[in-house]
Parts: C-alpha cells; sequence; structure tokens
C-alpha cells in the first residue's frame, strides 16, 4: 500500500489527475463529479496516489472546492482549453516543477477503481527504462494508468507538442498519447478489467451504479 512517504522501492513520486475532457457522450457534464457510494470519480483519483508529493489537477473547469483546500494538489489547465491529454499533461508538469520526483503518476480522472493498479504499477517502476504502463485485459495499453519517469515523460511531451504546433494552427488534429508512447520505453502491466474501467457513457454509468444527473442541472458541477 502506497503511504505518505512514497512507494516501495522509489521513494517519493508526483502524480497528475487528469479531470477535463468534454464528455461529449455523457451531455457534457463534469463526469469526475459523479460518484460511486458517495464518493466522487476526482477524489477516488485523488485517493488512488495517497503516497504523492504532490498532486497535479488538470481541468478546463473549475476546480471543486476540496480540490482547492487540499495542500498537496496544485490545480492546472491546458491551453488551450480542451486541447487533450498531452496538453494537459505538460500542464500537470509545469505545475509540480518546483521539486520534480524522478516517477510522475499519470491518472485519468474518470476511472472507478484504480488504486490498486496505481499501487502495483509503483510497485514494478523501479528497474524499468522510462516507466510502466497499465495493460487492460483487451490488451490496449492505457496511457493515462502509468508511471513515467519524469524526465523521459517531460521529453517526449514537449517534443510531441513542438511537433503538433503547425498542424494544430492549421486545424488539423492536435498531440495524441500514441505519439508520446512511441518515444518512450515502457513496461507494460497487466491490469483487471475493474481496475482499467472509466466511465464514458450512460451505459458505463449504469454499470457502476451511478445516477446521472439530468435536465437543467446537467452542466453544474456537483462535488
Amino acid at each position: 500500500m502506497t503511504t505518505a512517504a512514497g512507494a516501495p522501492g522509489i521513494g517519493a513520486y508526483d502524480a497528475i489527475v487528469l479531470a477535463g475532457g468534454r464528455a461529449a457522450r455523457l451531455g457534457g457534464i463534469d463526469k469526475t463529479a459523479l460518484t460511486i457510494e458517495g464518493t466522487s470519480l476526482a477524489a477516488r483519483a485523488v485517493g488512488a496516489v495517497s503516497g504523492a508529493r504532490a498532486v497535479a489537477y488538470v481541468s478546463s473547469a473549475p476546480a471543486p472546492r476540496w480540490v482547492l483546500a487540499e495542500r498537496r494538489i496544485r490545480v492546472a489547465a491546458e491551453d488551450p482549453p480542451w486541447s487533450g491529454p498531452v496538453a494537459a499533461i505538460a500542464a500537470g508538469l509545469e505545475g509540480l516543477a518546483d521539486r520534480p520526483q524522478p516517477f510522475t503518476v499519470v491518472l485519468a480522472g474518470d476511472l472507478v477503481g484504480a488504486a490498486p493498479a496505481v499501487a502495483l504499477l509503483l510497485a514494478r517502476v523501479a528497474h524499468t527504462v522510462d516507466g510502466v504502463v497499465g495493460v487492460d485485459p483487451d490488451g490496449f495499453s492505457q496511457p493515462l494508468l502509468a508511471v513515467y519517469r519524469t524526465a523521459a515523460l517531460r521529453a517526449a511531451v514537449v517534443d510531441v507538442l513542438a511537433s503538433t504546433q503547425d498542424a494544430q494552427r492549421a486545424g488539423g488534429r492536435g498531440a495524441s498519447m500514441g505519439a508520446v508512447l512511441a518515444q518512450l520505453h515502457l513496461r507494460g502491466v497487466a491490469l483487471r478489467g475493474s481496475w482499467c474501467a472509466d466511465v464514458d457513457t450512460p451505459a458505463d454509468a449504469e454499470r457502476h451504479g451511478i445516477a446521472l444527473p439530468t435536465g437543467e442541472v446537467r452542466r453544474v458541477r456537483v462535488a
């Protein structure tokens, strides 16, 4: 289990929780504010990295009050807003730049059961080249459920953002996490399906017993 002192084998680490995204398939709600058994998805994500020295909470929307009140959390936003996970990770790294740790956990804010996955990834990362990435039961890498060597992640993100800047100005696609992963030497770690599960659709919410807001309150933050 991770503690405030860090993780076994690597000591202290930082974390980035990606709490942005448009949630188009859920009607544009703040899905990280959805709750399971009274705890929001955002709170579950932050709790999964309880041993982090500091946590960058990245979102284009206003952060909930409990996030603003927690001293180890630094609030950041991707620039421009809604510009994707690579830009969000860049913002998170900037928010952690005061005293960056050798390893950084990157975690999607809408995962429903990531805590055991984070613990396993932290236990496996010490002797890797650039880090470890979760692999779901279907064999797909989960770059937003991973632990990276901070310097390697920063270098890859900077390079990918620079290489896609002109394309974005021309209206093309922005930076992709696939391009970031292509620059890194990562070890895949097989994870249980429940550890990788997220909430992207109403069916996902129903599967996990999550009640969705309706009507005029749909776009209001609820946590």
